[in-house]
């Protein structure tokens, strides 16, 4: 936990927000399509599906979490990790600079170090998980 409360900062808010709400939205259009298509059982796509996205998400926290705390699977060795990193960190992107922030330094999820690159998957997991969570809660107290 202390380790948690060490990687902790400002600049971690913005790239959290954005992988929740594009993991919620990929989440969203895969349970419509489930309850559209797939669904022939008369399941609730808010109490079933909703339940099982949750889970899933709360599943992916606790390996982001555990991944934090150290474990890891080795499938690679070590010299290819480094050439890896090398190769992620060369690549150059063209930006275009916005005038109405030029002040405010935005730090994407690419330059973020390893931790905090864990840190923000698993805090936009929780948050993902939080928030198909409580529709099913609801639903479930109906």
């Amino acid at each position: 936990m202390k380790k948690i409360r060490s990687l902790l900062s400002s600049e971690l808010i913005r790239p959290t927000i954005y992988r929740s709400v594009t993991r919620c939205a990929i989440a969203l259009v895969l349970l419509l399509l489930w309850d559209r298509y797939i669904n022939k059982a008369g399941m609730l796509a808010v109490w079933d599906g909703c339940f099982v996205v949750a889970m899933t998400f709360l599943g992916l926290a606790w390996m982001a979490y555990l991944r934090l705390d150290g474990v890891r699977v080795r499938y690679m060795t070590e010299e290819e990790r480094k050439e890896q990193r090398e190769r992620k960190k060369k690549r150059k992107r063209i930006t275009g600079d916005i005038m109405d922030y030029a002040d405010e330094h935005i730090v994407p999820f690419d330059e973020l170090g390893e931790e905090e690159q864990m840190l923000c998957t698993l805090l936009s997991n929780l948050l993902s998980g939080v928030v198909y969570l409580v529709p099913a809660l609801v639903s479930l107290a109906r």
